[in-house]
């Protein structure tokens, strides 16, 4: 297996992933069956997905929840319209649903772009990550899969790991309900989460900081390829069913 790092120039404006990707300074060349590890502010970017705060209107909502978690209105209202649900929250942050994932803030980025700008989330990743998928097999010709990152952190955690906000190219969960343990126990409820896995892998490879590698090859790994369209329902649950969602209502002992 290895793992290739892609150095690409920063961006702070509209442009053509796959132009970038194929045509990167370092001339690496993307091999039938490599798995893309992409950074999702980075697809964001290239699809214009940047917002001047200061254009931004709150709204009363907005304006209302910005004094309870004391963060600024227009950036409240961004949350709140990229959102799909919204939990609660504390001094600064508020937890969020966005595409089935749970994201601080809606995951509305303000780290390496100009002041008083943003980045949002992709509107429609599934998609974009097809697109992109097909753009590979039918300009170069070369099957690959693609996973979309973000950095994440962990209840309980200290740290940074990756999520898969979307995929593309390959079955994202491995479904061991009904196999055996090393005792013989019938697995009940366990499935592994490639996707995410993978994204983990890209994301520490990627760094946090000043690093200019938001695309990862990831080759020589053994997942199971598809063409067919993979969707936020294989790899996420509806937040009703979610653990953290469901029994962290409040301390109990």
């Amino acid at each position: 297996m290895q793992i290739i790092p892609i150095h690409l120039e920063k961006e702070s404006s509209r442009f053509d992933i796959y132009d970038k990707i194929i045509n990167n300074k370092d001339e690496i060349q993307i091999q039938d069956f490599d798995i893309l590890v992409i950074s999702s502010k980075y697809l964001s970017i290239s699809e214009g997905r940047i917002k001047k705060l200061s254009d931004v209107k709150p709204s009363e909502e907005a304006i209302l929840l910005s004094k309870k978690y004391h963060i600024s209105p227009e950036m409240m209202e961004l949350i709140i319209r990229e959102s799909d649900e919204i939990f609660g929250g504390l001094y600064g942050f508020v937890l969020t649903s966005v595409h089935r994932v749970l994201a601080p803030n809606a995951g509305i980025d303000k780290s390496n772009v100009p002041k008083d700008h943003v980045v949002l989330y992709p509107k429609n990743p599934y998609e974009s990550l097809e697109t992109l998928r097909n753009k590979f097999l039918i300009n170069s010709r070369k099957r690959i899969g693609i996973v979309l990152s973000d950095s994440r952190i962990l209840p309980m955690r200290r740290g940074t790991t990756g999520v898969a906000l979307a995929c593309s190219g390959f079955e994202p969960i491995i479904d061991l309900r009904g196999t055996k343990d090393l005792f013989g126990n019938v697995l009940k409820y366990t499935s592994q989460n490639i996707a995410d896995c993978l994204a983990s892998i890209g994301t520490m490879i990627m760094g946090e900081s000043d690093a200019s590698t938001p695309v990862v090859i990831l080759r020589g790994f053994n997942v199971k390829f598809t063409n067919h369209p993979i969707s936020s329902e294989s790899l996420s649950i509806e937040s009703k069913f979610d653990i953290y969602v469901r029994g962290l209502s409040g301390k109990i002992h």
